[in-house]
């Protein structure tokens, strides 16, 4: 079962312990504001993702982030398994 309003709170919690520089926790609160329905901060958030795993230089994570952010700004949230059909890694 899937907590979107839960995920959002932790996601929150671990971005401010970490001062919004590690990539992986950016994304994990981005997937969550989707999984909340809150689609813009979704789409806000994922962009910051995005740049800060471009700032790493791994094409892989920089594809993955990319394909999140199209599900965010298409208005869905995102999934593993919808990521793994189109070929493209999750996290």
């Amino acid at each position: 079962m899937r907590n979107g309003a839960q995920a959002v709170e932790f996601a929150l919690q671990a971005e401010r312990l970490s001062g919004g520089k590690v990539p992986f926790i950016v994304g994990t609160l981005a997937a969550a504001y989707a999984e909340a329905g809150r689609f813009p901060e979704a789409v806000e958030t994922g962009r910051r993702a995005l740049e800060l795993v471009k700032a790493q230089g791994d094409p892989k994570q920089i594809e993955a982030s990319r394909a999140r952010l199209g599900l965010y700004e298409a208005g869905k949230a995102f999934r593993d398994e919808d990521l793994r059909a189109k070929g493209v890694g999750g996290r």
